[in-house]
């Protein structure tokens, strides 16, 4: 198995800087929550600082104290954390354009804020701010001052029952490559009326409500109520857009129904928790591997507005963030060459945000990959 020594360098002409924020809410439930927050955004220049730091060791060592990782995965590494980023912390923001775009970035349950270094760091070189947040419970990180939050156990409860569910065993057994529309629909109504759902999709909420409060603080930034480098330079006026993989990816799906402040939103490889009688009513794309489908038919069979559904060939589920580069255990990768999983991900990720939030003529069904296909494109605009 090949190993990397460092991520691939950024694809756009920005360098990208990276910030840490913390923030703490009251949420609906009457919870607190405690989060933190990487921001990447473009700089003109590196001004000779070393890159940043990828994972913090305490981070990682956290990982084997989640009961979510199984034995298995305990007693075999199944990442590193000893590998050079392309970003470089708390440098000056572009001046090249007056405001930039924002973005969001959704890690998958279990995993951390960091775990999107590649394609935030391409975004950021894009042109993008991108917001890539560590929720309580359901991820683990390190606060800016230096506070350690680890998966909670009701969470890896709630993830293991799922997955351990008859009812769910059965579903996923019944799945096909491939499936006719209403057959995958009708499975993925089938899964999410599971009673089992219930904890999961209680979480979802709760990160989609971490993304709202961060965006209101991303406000205050811009509005100059709250002092940083992003005050009068964040263009908040075209909609933001929201990226989620795995378990992040109906986190998405939520922001994007609940919050008209954000245009579109894209998940790798994710599900349609909590979205039973959803209409988005917002541009969506789905980047997934088979049998996948079956997990997020109902998103754009309820969609008002456009919903595209990318079948990628020979991705495992790991392959959509850094693990491509960071994993160790070859049986977590897909057969696709590393490189171009990730030029295809930040493609498609970058033209559909380039479209429908700054208008740029440029369409996510005029891009080719091989074994790259939408099998779906849905409007009932």
């Amino acid at each position: 198995m090949k190993r990397y020594d460092a991520f691939p360098e950024p694809i756009g002409g920005y360098t990208a800087g990276r910030t840490q924020m913390d923030f703490e809410y009251t949420a609906s439930d009457h919870s607190k929550r405690e989060l933190t927050a990487f921001v990447y955004y473009p700089s003109d220049s590196n001004e000779g600082k070393t890159p940043s730091t990828y994972m913090f060791p305490e981070v990682y060592e956290m990982l084997h104290d989640q009961p979510l990782v199984t034995k298995y995965m305990k007693e075999k590494d199944f990442f590193s954390i000893d590998i050079q980023t392309y970003c470089y912390d708390d440098l000056a923001l572009s001046g090249k354009e007056k405001r930039y775009p924002v973005l969001f970035y959704v890690c998958g349950g279990g995993g951390s804020p960091e775990w999107g270094t590649v394609i935030c760091t391409d975004l950021a070189s894009m042109g993008y701010v991108v917001v890539s947040i560590g929720h309580q419970n359901s991820t683990m990180y390190k606060c800016k001052d230096g506070r350690l939050f680890n998966v909670s156990k009701d969470f890896s409860d709630a993830i293991m029952a799922f997955s351990e569910d008859p009812e769910m065993m059965a579903l996923a057994g019944q799945m096909t490559m491939r499936p006719d529309d209403e057959t995958a629909i009708e499975t993925c109504r089938n899964v999410l009326t599971l009673p089992i759902l219930h904890q999961l999709t209680k979480y979802s909420e709760l990160q989609a409500e971490d993304v709202r409060y961060a965006a209101n603080y991303l406000y205050k930034l811009d509005s100059g109520e709250l002092n940083s480098i992003f005050n009068g330079r964040l263009q908040l006026d075209a909609g933001m857009g929201i990226v989620g993989h795995s378990y992040g990816g109906p986190t998405t799906a939520i922001v994007c129904r609940d919050d008209d402040r954000f245009a579109c939103g894209i998940g790798f490889d994710s599900g349609a928790f909590g979205l039973l009688d959803s209409d988005l009513k917002k541009p969506f794309l789905l980047l997934f591997s088979e049998p996948n489908y079956h997990m997020n038919a109902i998103i754009g069979a309820n969609n008002s507005m456009e919903t595209y559904y990318f079948s990628v060939d020979h991705a495992a589920h790991l392959d959509y963030c850094d693990i491509l580069f960071t994993g160790v255990n070859e049986e977590l990768r897909g057969e696709r060459d590393a490189m171009e999983m990730r030029n295809l991900v930040t493609d498609y990720t970058g033209t559909f945000f380039d479209h429908y939030i700054l208008q740029k003529p440029v369409h996510v069904e005029s891009l080719s990959y091989d074994g790259v296909d939408l099998i779906k494109k849905t409007s009932r605009k």
